[in-house]
């Protein structure tokens, strides 16, 4: 019985080309990135998907793309050119002779394909794992914020020290109380005996211009802002009141158990911990001496 011609099954050819789809898209890879890949046109490489012949180029050609599309892919570049040859016998444009002859030729058994991962994921160097990009921006959004937080504290820091040297360098020496003479007692002036002590200390404040201020008494926090003129408040104090900051001397009016406390200091002038206490009370209620004739 004389050998007969083996014809490709009539579905080969798309096969083939189906074949070649599917693999690329359980990779997740698109035509476009083959194309800009090996240089082939995008048109050429959904023809041989298609199993368009009329639109490829010779087979000598069409070889070689497939041969460049599938090791794009990762598979056996050899094997996937003798399907193709074999899926594409009826084309006329392919050498017959050559071809049949590897057909009806007993061939030795097809290389072992090299082993693809299951369907559905895509080889490692083909995904593209999101979660990788996620935790990259987590980062370098996080980099960011502890490079802006680093920067604002440096500032603040700086800005305090600044403050605080241009507060110490506005307030002037304090100076230095010279002693007073002891009072001359006559027989005709007996001496004053100290005013008495109150139970409780009671400090009115008014603001007559703009001036923060930072109280305490009795080692609680009562005022802590900054106040504008027309402010006025009485507190009470068993010990006595501290102001840690008065941002404006000039701008702060007091009495302190319904006695005037002098201007502390000049207009713009920052002081810090000013007491009024029992004893600078006692110093504001006793009575200047008379000047000596």
């Amino acid at each position: 019985m004389p050998d007969q011609e083996i014809q490709p099954p009539s579905s080969e050819l798309a096969s083939f080309g189906d074949e070649l789809r599917r693999e690329r898209e359980i990779r997740g890879i698109s035509l476009k990135e083959i194309a800009d890949s090996t240089k082939i046109s995008k048109r050429f490489l959904d023809a041989i998907e298609r199993n368009d012949h009329k639109t490829l180029p010779a087979p000598v050609f069409t070889r070689g793309f497939v041969r460049e599309y599938a090791r794009y892919l990762g598979l056996n570049s050899d094997e996937m050119v003798n399907r193709y040859n074999f899926a594409a016998v009826g084309d006329d444009r392919i050498e017959q002779s050559a071809h049949l002859e590897r057909l009806t030729t007993p061939q030795a058994p097809p290389p072992e394909r090299k082993k693809l991962p299951p369907k559905g994921i895509p080889p490692a160097y083909a995904r593209v794992d999101r979660n990788v990009y996620i935790l990259l921006i987590v980062v370098i959004a996080l980099a960011g914020v502890s490079y802006w937080a680093l920067k604002h504290r440096r500032e603040t820091r700086a800005n305090e020290e600044r403050l605080a040297a241009e507060t110490k360098a506005a307030i002037p020496p304090a100076p230095v109380a010279s002693p007073a003479p002891a009072p001359v007692q006559t027989a005709s002036t007996p001496a004053q005996p100290p005013p008495a002590l109150p139970a409780k200390l009671i400090l009115s404040i008014e603001i007559t211009r703009t001036s923060w201020i930072t109280l305490d008494s009795d080692g609680e926090r009562l005022i802590n802002d900054e106040l504008h003129r027309g402010f006025h408040r009485t507190v009470e104090a068993k010990d006595g009141f501290r102001f840690k900051t008065i941002g404006n001397a000039a701008g702060v009016a007091m009495t302190l158990n319904d006695v005037p406390v002098p201007s502390l200091g000049h207009d713009g002038q920052v002081l810090h911990d000013v007491i009024l206490d029992r004893a600078a009370l006692q110093k504001l209620q006793t009575p200047s001496a008379p000047a000596q004739q």
